[in-house]
This record gives structure tokens, sequence and C-alpha cells, in this order.
């Protein structure tokens, strides 16, 4: 059976090279509590009172750490950041490309031309990735799931795709071939594939938040490798180290509270044909992964902003890139450059 979020409610089940939180040390793992759900990784206590929860989410590791709120004792800081982590799974049975019965695979496989009912959650996230693919001007582009795909087959064949498969893929994406009318969602062109990729682990990062600030928890860290959102500062602290690789081999320490922090480019995904890399970010333009081997961070209010932003950034022109910010209440750039090519390749 298909499994969907209805509401932000239903997300709570259960009684930065890329931007990575300072270690704090002094941590004791915890015997996982009883009948926690696999995807959870670990449970750590540190002698200040700041709680560490890991869980397995959207193919990376989700960490959570947090410290008690007001009156708070750790057996309830710690029953709150699992129904945290439970959130962002839930949220991946609703966006996930990948799991074939999730909400979003069915919308893929609805047919062209005909209103498609979603729930408000899958709404809710299609809304604010379009809200991000006319901003950027279709940099950021949440229907190229089928570029994506010829993506993930040229990584396999080691090859390029072919002109007719490129063309096909094109003609099938197009963040403006998408409407989202009050009885449902209609792709306007046979074979668009939606991708949420480019926002959904930022997107669920903010739902997280939503969840821990609901249970009292509000001095906390939500890290998904390449997204952060940052609350209120530990107790004591002005806010949670973080360190965002700015020039290659060449880092700074922020200290964060209250903004998100993404990380995008080619770094780790990316494949070589001919001596060329392309990432695995697609430029719309193309239908290919861009080729320069650009990594940029972006900070924002939200963490779904900072990671839709970053995406796009590295595929708009730099000027552009930092004249919309320019624009946007708390946003900003806080490192953009070209990295050594990964493996040695080659510059296209």
């Amino acid at each position: 059976m298909r499994k969907t979020v209805t509401s932000l409610e239903a997300c709570v089940f259960l009684a930065v090279g890329l931007c990575l939180p300072a270690s704090a040390g002094g941590e004791s793992v915890q015997a996982l509590p009883v009948g926690a759900p696999s995807f959870l990784v670990s449970c750590g206590h540190a002698p200040e009172g700041r709680l560490t929860v890991r869980g397995r989410v959207m193919g990376t590791v989700f960490t959570v750490r947090a410290y008690p709120g007001p009156g708070m004792e750790g057996a309830a800081v710690e029953k709150v950041c699992l129904e945290a982590l439970t959130c962002a799974r839930a949220w991946e049975s609703v966006i996930s490309s990948f799991d074939a019965e999730s909400e979003l695979c069915a919308l893929n496989a609805a047919p062209a031309g005909k209103a498609a009912p979603v729930s408000p959650g899958l709404r809710q996230v299609l809304k604010e990735a379009l809200c991000y693919a006319r901003l950027t001007g279709g940099a950021f582009d949440p229907s190229l799931g089928p570029c994506i795909r010829l993506w993930r087959k040229m990584h396999r064949r080691g090859a390029l795709p072919g002109k007719g498969e490129l063309v096909r893929a094109r003609q099938s994406s197009g963040w403006e071939k998408l409407n989202l009318l009050p009885e449902g969602i209609v792709k306007t062109v046979e074979g668009m594939r939606l991708d949420l990729g480019g926002i959904g682990k930022g997107f669920a990062v903010d739902r997280m938040a939503e969840v821990l600030r609901k249970g009292g928890v509000v001095s906390f860290c939500i890290d998904s490798t390449s997204d952060v959102l940052a609350g209120q500062p530990p107790p004591g602290k002005a806010g949670w180290a973080l360190r965002v690789e700015t020039a290659p081999g060449v880092g700074e320490t922020l200290l964060l509270h209250d903004e998100a922090v993404s990380t995008s480019g080619m770094n780790h995904q990316f494949v070589r044909i001919g001596g060329v890399a392309y990432s695995h970010v697609v430029d719309s333009s193309t239908g290919l992964g861009v080729t320069e081997a650009r990594q940029v961070s972006v900070a924002a209010p939200s963490a779904a902003q900072a990671d839709a932003l970053a995406t796009a950034a590295c595929v708009m022109p730099e000027k552009t890139l930092r004249h919309l910010v320019a624009g946007m209440t708390g946003v900003r750039v806080l490192a953009l450059f070209t990295k050594p090519e990964p493996g040695g390749m080659a510059a296209p």
C-alpha cells in the first residue's frame, strides 16, 4: 500500500568539503531505546547534557544534536529527537524518487494531461519547489527526472546518451509544464518525472525542526551531511560551530544559530566520460550534468531554501546568483569556488 503524509501533524508517530558540525567530543553512546526503529543508528549523551541521535534517512545519515528545553529530562529529549527522525522517515515515503511505493512515484506514474490528486504534504513540497524554480529561472528544476535518469544511465554505461534520448528527456522536462491546480497536479507532457532531490532533504530538515520545537527542544542542530539547520545556541555558547569549506582545502568555522546552510557541488557524485566530469546536478539548458567542478555553500532562514539555492548555484552564472541573493532577506553565499577536478580529470 502506498504511504502518504497528509499533514505536518502526521510526522509524529512515536510516544558542510561539505558542511559538518564541529565535533564536541565527550559523548557516551547508549544502548538504543527498546523498540527503536530499524533506521536508528546511535544515541549518545554528553556530560553537559547534549543528546546526539543518528538515523539512516534518504540515503544518508541524519544527525540531531539537542539540549533539553526548560524542565525537560533526558528521556523526554530522546523521545522528541526520535520523533524528529521518524518525521524525516515519513516524508521520505512521500517525496522519494527511489521508493517505488512513495507518493511521488505514484504521481510520476500518473498519466499526463489529467489532474492527479495528491496529499497536502506533497502539494506543499511541490509548491515550494516550483517557487524556487520560478525564482531561479529554472536553474533549480524539480521536473528534471527524465534527465536525471539519463545521468544515472550514463554513470552505469560510461557513455553519453544518444541525441534522440537527450531530446526526448528534455522535451519531457520543464517546470513550467507542471501545473498545481485545486483538484490536483497536472503534468502537461508525457514522460515527465519529478525529482525532489535538490530540495527534499532540506525540506525534511525543516519539518524535523518543527517537531523539535513543538516538543520543547529549542537548542538543536540537525545535520543531513550536506544540509544543516541550527536552532538556538547551546547553553552558554554564541552558536553551533560549523566548519564550511571556503576554498579548496581551506575552511572557516562559523557560529550558527536560527539559520540553515547547504552545500552542493561535484565533490563526490559525478561521472567521467571522455575526460569530462559531469556532475549529478543537471543543467536544464543542456539536459546533462554541469561540467564545472563548482562547490557552493548557501546560508538561508530555512533548510529547504538553502538546499534549493545551493543546487541552483551550481548551474547559474555567479553574477546572476549574487544579484538574486542580494535581494533575498537572510540569504547569503558563504562560499563559491571551483575545486580541483575529482580524480585528476581533464578540464572540459
